[in-house]
């Protein structure tokens, strides 16, 4: 019964509903914008329509195309990228914030002060990244490697830049810090079990610290998944992938209505998709704080 409550609550109202109603919502904000005379609103409805519904008749840049193949050929390029950026960036905080509390405990109980100080260091490196505006790195790879840039640089980039990686490491990383002093942490401690200084392996240290902070962290990742994909959309328009971010920029420079509806959709669908694989996880692993976190 629990689990049909998550499905009703992520898929249906969190997911179906969120993509349709802000797909019509950003489509006419979009043609209030460029002032589109009131039969423009209706033709937009008429064309979702026959998106959702799979017509044959939904006809875009290319004749012949179904709905179901624009979407298809959007979300395959946008929907791996995003997630590749969000694993990444989940990496990227884990390994910041054991280093950083496992810092802490070697200079409170063997007065080592080396690790604290190489963590400081790589906050500011990262901090210093983060101020660095997300089309300039993007700009720096194009030049280096035209349009065959790997993804894997350019999903670091989109979590490296702009802040996203040094907010998800400072957000587990306090996390982690209010649980040092916790009985239970204090206890583990004096256990002889690994530290765990480069990532929160089970069994160690910043293992055991992390478990505690896993379910404010991962509502923490869900709710950075419209951020990731709006790196993702300007990795695509500069790369010129055949990804969501090329569709909208298409249909921004042609005034392409249906192009405009289809580009919204993809993107909202996208980003639902992936939150809801997201706060599965957390039911999965935390069915009780899925009810607090979410």
């Amino acid at each position: 019964m629990r689990f049909l409550r998550f499905l009703v609550r992520e898929f249906i109202v969190h997911g179906i509903i969120f993509a349709v109603a802000g797909t019509l919502l950003l489509s006419a904000f979009y043609l209030l914008s460029i002032g589109a005379p009131a039969e423009s609103y209706a033709e937009a409805a008429r064309s979702f329509l026959l998106l959702i519904s799979g017509s044959e008749d939904f006809s875009i840049a290319h004749p012949g195309f179904s709905s179901g193949q624009i979407i298809a050929s959007g979300a395959a390029v946008t929907l791996p990228l995003t997630l590749f950026s969000l694993c990444i960036l989940a990496v990227i905080a884990l390994a910041g914030s054991a280093y950083a509390v496992t810092g802490q405990y070697m200079a409170e109980h063997h007065e080592y002060f080396g690790a604290e100080r190489f963590g400081k260091f790589m906050n500011l490196v990262i901090s210093i990244l983060a101020a660095v505006p997300l089309f300039i790195g993007f700009w720096v790879l194009a030049n280096i490697f035209g349009s065959n840039a790997p993804l894997i640089i350019i999903a670091f980039i989109t979590v490296v830049l702009g802040g996203l990686s040094w907010d998800a490491t400072n957000f587990l990383k306090t996390d982690m810090l209010r649980q040092v002093n916790s009985t239970h942490a204090i206890v583990f401690s004096t256990l002889g079990h690994g530290l765990g200084r480069f990532f929160p392996m089970p069994n160690t240290y910043s293992g055991y610290i992390f478990s505690s902070s896993l379910p404010r962290f991962i509502p923490y990742l869900a709710g950075k998944v419209p951020a990731i994909i709006g790196g993702v959309t300007i990795a695509e328009i500069v790369f010129s992938f055949p990804g969501l971010g090329s569709t909208l920029l298409d249909a921004l420079l042609a005034t392409n209505t249906d192009l405009l509806v289809a580009s919204v959709f993809i993107l909202l669908c996208v980003n639902a998709v992936v939150a809801f694989l997201v706060k599965t996880v957390l039911f999965l692993i935390y069915p009780r704080w899925y009810e607090k976190a979410i």
